[in-house]
């Protein structure tokens, strides 16, 4: 399988969990505030892994290849990565939601870590290696996939216990 079939097959699945969790938040109304951020945030986390899955494709599109088309991706992607993290933390803080309660413990512990790996894996990508490449930028983006499927299993096995 080549690298553009593989970021569209990811992309395609990517648009599936953010379809589902859609459908599952509609039939779960009225949402309160936590279940609501949540859902929010595998909304974003999904358009940020699709977005992330097509921008290469594009750029191949315009004749970018080898090690300067994943160098663009990687950097575009490290962006939008930042601007989708702020998107969700900024908004959180300002609910005056801890972490734990919008997402448990151990869920936000490992989503974090997969963040960082993440970061790290494209910062790898942009200024380590010599000729940046496929590998180190589709791992980036399977720790964001992981992350979002994370997510969706919080929202699905939280008690409407909570206090939203």
């Amino acid at each position: 399988m080549d690298s553009e079939s593989l970021l569209l097959t990811h992309a395609e699945i990517a648009v599936a969990v953010a379809g589902f969790s859609a459908v599952a938040a509609v039939l779960q109304r009225p949402l309160g505030a936590v279940r609501r951020t949540l859902f929010y945030g595998i909304l974003l986390l999904s358009l940020q892994q699709i977005l992330g899955c097509l921008v290469p494709v594009w750029l191949s599109r315009l004749d970018l290849v080898g090690a300067t088309l994943w160098r663009t991706a990687s950097s575009l992607y490290f962006a939008l990565a930042l601007l989708i993290g702020l998107l969700l933390i900024v908004p959180t803080i300002r609910r005056g939601f801890q972490a734990a309660i919008v997402i448990n413990v151990p869920a936000t512990v490992l989503i974090y870590s997969l963040a960082v790996a993440a970061y790290v894996l494209l910062l790898v990508n942009l200024f380590v290696v010599p000729a940046p490449g496929f590998g180190l930028y589709y791992a980036s983006m399977l720790t964001g996939l992981i992350a979002v499927f994370i997510v969706f299993a919080d929202v699905a096995t939280r008690e409407d216990d909570e206090t939203s």
